[in-house]
């Protein structure tokens, strides 16, 4: 994967956390990026199709399950180039988790587990996004790989 593409998909991330913030609520993921605490599902599902509409190179939906009692914590993307990406983060690899937490690739695109992963794509969150809103979301990722 070129250079130029892992920018303009972190210059993405920058975009989203400037738009949505940080985490300011004291807790686990004080400080940590919104998107990622909450809508990364949704964040996920969209990019995942806009890129794979866009690339002949695909990515996959990837999620980030605890070793221990196989709860989601996490959804993100594969790359082509088998890095992780997320709208936090931005582009990264496996070793960013820690030994309690797996990496587990989504091969088959399927909404149902998709959804019962990312604890309902079609819901709210109050507690740490009160503003998310999928349209802006969707506008930002299109806007940034178009340029791409």
């Amino acid at each position: 994967m070129k250079n130029e593409i892992i920018q303009g998909l972190n210059e993405l991330s920058e975009a989203i956390n400037a738009h949505y913030g940080y985490v300011k609520l004291a807790g686990s993921n004080f400080g940590e990026p919104v998107i990622n605490s909450g809508p990364c599902g949704p964040f996920a599902n969209v990019f995942f199709h806009e890129w794979n509409k866009r690339f002949s190179e695909k990515v996959t939906i990837s999620f980030v399950m605890d070793t221990t009692n196989g709860e989601c914590h996490h959804v993100l993307i594969r790359l082509p180039n088998g890095l992780l990406y997320d709208g936090g983060t931005g582009v990264h690899d496996e070793s960013y988790y820690d030994a309690r937490f797996k990496i587990e690739d989504m091969k088959v695109y399927d909404y149902q587990l998709l959804d019962e992963r990312a604890y309902g794509l079609n819901r709210t969150y109050p507690r740490f996004c009160p503003d998310f809103k999928l349209q802006e979301l969707l506008e930002l990722i299109v806007a940034h790989l178009d340029k791409i």
